[in-house]
């Protein structure tokens, strides 16, 4: 069994060299979307399985991989964002981890395995976990049990504990080269794959998102807005803004704003190369405080993207701050 991705293969043989003796508690960080998540599990099939290959890989053929692949191993545990119900009946998913998971957690590594081998906890996003949640791991992740193994995964390991991540064996997880990553996604029928992978700051797995979730149709549109601040219409582009997701929209907007300020600061884009020529032209004219300003407040924004605020109004008051920094 090879590792998940080709750009993997470096820390996934680091990892089997280790699989006799495997780290307690290991902390997988590294940007959101070069595959940590897909490492994490291919790890953790391979200290389940019962007959693993000569280099440590799971054999994929035994009935331990069998429940893994089927998500039914008894010694394996995932904690993880569930998705919530609200009060009108909406579905969503959970912006962190709650403490009850963390508790059903510890709870059930106090039991035996169920196979007589190792039991895997693996934790993905680890920086998910509230307050009390991660305090309810700490506990046992200061004295893990016999045959028990933690997998955290992060992308902002600066969010945990710093007790949760100095008891941990860290491995981080660099971006790809980039003709690597591009290679890579040419082979899955991605097409303008360099920038693609520009847009996602060097991370193929976000690249690939852009293309299977539609939204490269929706980035347009909104750029095509941003491009031309002396025509826009607060009112109107707010109103036709707010049909975007919330998600999709802070991508967009801090990546263009992060854009302007590379522009004004030093001279080059960064991120949107296909709009290139508008942002070298907008960057030069914006005022650099005002700038600042805006890419705070929506560096900010990131925060409460999953808030019921009104969004024709949030984006309009946006709107007309981002047309002062050209006047």
């Amino acid at each position: 069994m090879s590792a998940p991705y080709p750009w993997l293969e470096v820390p996934w043989q680091r990892l089997l060299a280790g699989r006799g003796h495997p780290a307690q508690a290991l902390l997988l960080t590294g940007p959101r979307g070069v595959g940590k998540g897909a490492l994490a599990l291919a790890w953790a099939q391979a200290l389940l399985c019962e007959a693993p290959l000569a280099d440590g890989a799971a054999c994929g053929t035994c009935p331990a991989c069998h429940w893994f692949d089927t998500g039914g191993h008894p010694d394996f545990r995932l904690v993880t964002l569930q998705e919530k119900t609200g009060k009108e009946g909406e579905t969503r998913m959970a912006t962190a981890i709650e403490v009850d998971q963390a508790r059903e957690a510890v709870d059930y590594v106090q039991f035996s395995t169920y196979r007589a081998g190792l039991r895997v906890v693996l934790v993905n996003p680890a920086d998910s976990l509230n307050p009390a949640a991660a305090n309810a791991l700490l506990k046992v992740l200061e004295e893990p049990p016999l045959n028990t193994v933690f997998v955290l995964v992060s992308d902002q390991p600066r969010r945990l504990l710093p007790t949760i991540r100095s008891r941990c064996t860290r491995l981080d997880i660099g971006l790809p080269p980039i003709d690597q990553a591009a290679q890579w996604l040419a082979g899955q029928g991605v097409d303008d794959a360099k920038n693609l992978l520009a847009l996602s700051g060097g991370t193929p797995l976000d690249a690939q998102r852009w293309v299977d979730s539609g939204e490269l149709d929706e980035r347009r549109s909104v750029l095509e807005g941003l491009s031309r601040p002396d025509l826009l219409d607060p009112v109107t582009l707010g109103d036709r803004f707010k049909t975007v997701g919330p998600q999709t929209w802070h991508n967009v907007a801090y990546k263009w704003l992060g854009d302007l300020l590379a522009v004004k600061l030093q001279g080059s884009v960064q991120f949107n190369h296909d709009f290139s020529g508008v942002l070298m032209r907008l960057g030069e004219k914006a005022d650099l405080a005002k700038l600042l300003a805006l890419a705070r407040m929506q560096a900010n924004e990131g925060r409460t993207l999953a808030h019921p605020l009104n969004r024709s109004l949030q984006l309009e008051a946006w709107l007309i701050q981002y047309r002062h920094l050209f006047e």
